[in-house]
């Protein structure tokens, strides 16, 4: 987790240091003036449409407190609400909307923060962008706004921005409407706004087996839109799969990617639930917390040994070939045994995953008691969760005066470290290391080429792979120390090598606090071997980590 960040040797000890990135609410936070140093230093101003004068600046703040945009304008006499629409590098796309008495307009701002570091250093801009019309009668309107044409209105969930360099920008939306010639028939659009001109395109889809022209999946609604590397958007349905393209071709082509297996139709809870988010590194993580019974199976229940109890899981897309590999799972009673899940803290379900851009094995999540039980509290809590370690990192209350819209997950970026006349280290200190957005891009697949399509790849684990909460069978040995237990364990379990037999052996004996075993022991039979293949795995690539560097200095 971030803590405060430490200034650089050579500022001024008044010189104020932002953290190296943020959660960065879609809501704006204050109206008005803020004189303060951090503030001015991120304020920006422009012209609205109506020739108005609008003020923009930014709340910053460490996770896992969100930050916030402040928004003021010279409007006399006009209602108005400001918000993020998407986000990506230095800059955010905002909609400030203003009430009049025939309805509602507004207008659309890319927010850009500059470079402090740059020499000369570049401040803050605030760009008014152009309107797009369409005709009246093409959208079914009843409002009775003057002229025949109206302003389109970009959608939330499907409207991504991309930033490339210091002066390329694209936004771009992701729409299903009609085919001309079969109405009944669903196609993709675009609408792509490219040096300063908005155009339409009409994309082919590819299911990555080398064809174009394939039918968009049915009933596509996109929930998400993320930015990966510097030349693709992606867009998400949570309960489909991606839709991944190349926003600067001429042609561009839509890549259809369905979500893991074990994450496929159908959806176990509510969209918020799972989220599809990007590393700082680039890669595209989908992360699913879905309620799950004692006997194995998917979905809620009012067993006693099961109540209202979840599994979080985590894949991330190899982008070479286009196939998930799961990389993370943790289930709802590691979490609860531990000392930081303290008795007051409600027992549900977690909401609105985002992942940290320090860790991208860190996960922040929403959690609150009303959203899964009538009458529940209404108190909000922010979760921290290391995967790897299986570790609750901190339960949090939500900031007194600030509440989360749920559906509406915070969006991590590292804007705020542009705004430091150095860049920031992982825990805030000062350094001259690259910001993420400088490092070597993600590799970008061709997405016109032929590619091994997912489900040819067999998944690392059926969905049946849910934890039981029976307990052993009674057949179980009772044997005289623990170690002797791991190994008979481990030899019941059917299809393990030897090799892994002895990795697993090392990991669970080394275990502390024996959380591992237990969790082991809650698995079904045929499920232990992809379980304990997974661990390992996870414990390989963990050589640094600190978790289990305590775990053997104390063995």
């Amino acid at each position: 987790m971030e803590t405060p960040a430490a200034q650089p040797p050579s500022a001024s000890s008044t010189a104020t240091v932002y953290p190296r990135w943020v959660l960065l609410g879609q809501s704006y936070g204050a109206v008005g003036d803020d004189d303060s140093t951090a503030a001015a230093k991120t304020s920006a101003a422009a012209r609205a449409s109506t020739g108005h004068l609008v003020h923009v600046s930014l709340h910053l703040a460490p996770p896992p407190e969100e930050s916030c945009i402040c928004v003021r304008t010279s409007c006399p006499d006009s209602f108005f609400r400001a918000y993020v629409v998407t986000a990506h590098g230095d800059s955010m796309l905002i909609r400030i909307s203003y009430e009049h008495g025939y309805g509602d307009e507004g207008d659309y701002f890319v927010y850009n923060a500059g470079a402090a570091a740059a020499d000369p250093p570049r401040p803050p801009l605030l760009l008014l962008l152009p309107p797009y019309y369409v005709p009246r009668k093409q959208l079914d309107l009843y409002s009775s706004g003057p002229g025949d044409v109206v302003q389109h209105d970009l959608d939330d969930n499907s409207t991504g921005l991309l930033r490339r360099g210091e002066d390329e920008l694209v936004v771009a939306q992701l729409m299903v409407v009609a085919n001309k010639d079969t109405p009944r028939q669903k196609v993709a659009e675009l609408l792509l706004l490219r040096s300063g001109k908005w155009s339409t395109r009409r994309p082919l889809i590819s299911h990555g087996d080398g064809k174009a022209g394939e039918p968009l999946p049915s009933s596509w609604a996109t929930t998400t839109t993320v930015a990966v590397g510097d030349r693709l958007l992606c867009w998400a349905d949570s309960s489909r799969g991606l839709l991944l393209c190349d926003v600067y071709d001429d042609d561009p082509v839509l890549r259809y990617v369905p979500l893991p297996v074990e994450a496929a139709e159908p959806l176990h809870g509510d969209r918020s639930s799972r989220n599809v988010c990007v590393t700082a590194g680039g890669a595209v993580k989908f992360i699913n917390v879905f309620p799950r019974c004692c006997c194995g199976g998917a979905g809620s229940s009012n067993c006693r040994h099961s109540h209202r109890a979840y599994t979080i899981n985590t894949w991330t897309l190899r982008m070479d070939d286009m196939v998930w590999v799961m990389d993370g799972m943790v289930d709802s009673t590691e979490l609860w045994v531990q000392d930081a899940y303290e008795e007051h803290v409600p027992r549900v379900q977690l909401d609105d995953p985002i992942v940290s851009l320090d860790d991208p094995n860190i996960i922040y999540f929403v959690m609150c008691e009303c959203y899964h039980v009538k009458r529940g509290d209404m108190t909000e809590w922010l979760v921290v969760v290391d995967m790897r370690s299986k570790t609750l990192l901190s339960v949090l209350r939500y900031p007194e005066g600030r509440h989360h819209f749920r559906g509406s997950p915070p969006i991590s970026i590292g804007i705020s470290d542009y705004f430091n006349s150095y860049p920031t280290c992982n825990n805030g200190t000062s350094s001259k290391r690259k910001r993420d957005t400088d490092m070597e891009p993600p590799l970008v697949p061709n997405i016109k080429q032929k590619l091994t399509h997912n489900d040819r790849n067999p998944p690392l684990m059926q969905s049946s792979w849910m934890p039981s909460m029976k307990p052993m069978e009674a057949s179980t040995k009772v044997l005289a120390s623990h170690e002797e237990t791991i190994l008979a364990t481990l030899e019941e379990t059917p299809g393990l090598a030897l090799e892994d037999m002895l990795k697993a052996y090392s990991l669970l004996s080394h275990d502390r606090n024996g959380r591992r075993f237990r969790s082991l022991l809650g698995l079904q039979m045929n499920l232990r071997k992809a379980w304990l293949l997974m661990e390992i795995k996870a414990s390989e690539a963990c050589s640094i980590c600190s978790a289990c560097t305590a775990d053997l200095q104390h063995a």
